[in-house]
């Protein structure tokens, strides 16, 4: 009869560990995270920060506009012309300005009172203004002659690169209408 001898058992058990190549694969993988964590943080902050520059745009716009709308259709003595009279031209910001065709042209970085003082915080801000004649039967076109009507264009640019826009047509009588502010796509 033959006795079965039974199976010796290792001293040693093998232990599970992390390997060299488990921890390399597992650095990875937080790295990669990591870096898509820091890239959605940063579009997020970015596309934050052009929220705000176009509601600035657009504030600043409709400020100046407002402003200029509150002016005479044409200058209030009967002076013939367009634009700027020397007397207007002189010092102290817009204080003088008196008609709407008189902001034709304008423009101040950083942005400003109408008494010529800086708007505080807006260094890299900056308004232009275009006034023109508006062509009767297509008020989006330039009229080279009187018309009767006036288009006026307000620009908003932050760093050069405009923001927002804001047109209206204004006649003797009264203002046709004024648009929608428009936002500029960066």
């Amino acid at each position: 009869m033959s006795t079965a001898r039974p199976i010796a058992r290792s001293r040693y058990v093998a232990r599970r560990s992390l390997t060299m190549v488990e921890s390399v694969v597992a650095m990875v993988v937080v790295t990669v995270m990591l870096v898509a964590t820091l890239n959605t943080v940063g579009a997020a902050r970015t596309g934050e920060r052009r929220m705000g520059d176009r509601s600035r745009g657009v504030l600043l716009a409709q400020q100046l506009m407002s402003e200029i709308l509150r002016q005479s259709y044409e200058e209030p003595e009967d002076v013939p012309g367009f634009g700027r009279e020397a007397s207007e031209d002189f010092g102290g910001g817009r204080a003088r300005y008196d008609d709407v065709d008189d902001y034709d042209g304008w423009t101040a970085m950083p942005p400003e009172y109408k008494d010529g003082t800086e708007i505080p915080n807006l260094t890299a801000w900056e308004r232009t203004v275009s006034v023109v004649w508006a062509d009767l039967n297509d008020l989006t076109q330039q009229s080279v002659s009187a018309t009767g009507v006036k288009r006026i264009t307000v620009t908003v640019l932050r760093n050069g690169v405009p923001t927002a826009e804001l047109v209206a047509i204004r006649t003797g009588a009264l203002q046709l209408f004024e648009t929608e502010p428009k936002v500029i796509a960066e």
